[in-house]
């Protein structure tokens, strides 16, 4: 993706970030609460392997190893972008007197998450395919497609995070070996594996055409 089109598209998901925040603080004047705040954490979440791969991108022209390490710290918290689209959950609890406002705030916050978890994936996938070659790096892609969705899976039905990893790792591995044993877990794991990867196929294609008709 040319830089123009980088930049663009970064300009355009920090103006969505502001409206998620927007929008959230006029939710707080319906209701003088904190309850709702797990959405801006959520956010915050999202958007740290998207610098993460930002900051990969600029190290992948200097250093291989410090840019595969970036990627690996990168992969831990990536299953946080997607996860966010699981937000939707919590309407079933919202006051029905504003759940028309409830059911924006949601899915405004989803959207914006799920679409910097795209970029995200397709700038990793850029530096795989610089290192790797295209099939390798595709290979690459569905097994991180999948690893999201037992991800998700992990944090919304498990309640674990990536945070875990450093504050408890015996324990977390041991939660995470645990769900092998479960079948719901590879039912979840499936689905949206496969809804992240079909979702992440087309924002691919449809980039990588937009950036064959700048170019030309």
């Amino acid at each position: 993706m040319p830089d123009i089109q980088k930049n663009a598209a970064s300009r355009s998901l920090i103006y969505l970030t502001f409206l998620c925040l927007s929008l959230e603080i006029v939710r707080l004047s319906f209701n003088d609460n904190t309850k709702y705040f797990f959405l801006v954490w959520n956010l915050f979440l999202v958007w740290i392997p998207f610098w993460l791969t930002y900051l990969a991108q600029k190290f992948s022209s200097k250093s291989k190893f410090y840019t595969m390490l970036i990627l690996m710290v990168w992969l831990l918290f990536f299953p946080n972008s997607p996860y966010i689209i699981t937000d939707l959950l919590h309407l079933k609890s919202y006051s029905q007197k504003i759940i028309w406002f409830d059911s924006l705030l949601i899915f405004i916050f989803a959207a914006t998450g799920f679409l910097v978890s795209l970029c995200s994936l397709q700038a990793a996938h850029q530096i795989f395919r610089a290192y790797l070659g295209r099939n390798k790096a595709w290979v690459l892609i569905v097994c991180i497609a999948f690893l999201s969705g037992f991800g998700i899976y992990l944090g919304r039905y498990c309640r674990l995070n990536s945070w875990d990893l450093f504050n408890e790792p015996i324990w977390f591995f041991g939660r995470i070996m645990h769900q092998f044993k479960n079948p719901f877990s590879y039912q979840i794991t499936l689905l949206y594996g496969s809804v992240i990867l079909l979702v992440y196929a087309i924002f691919n294609d449809a980039n990588r055409k937009i950036a064959s008709m700048v170019n030309d």
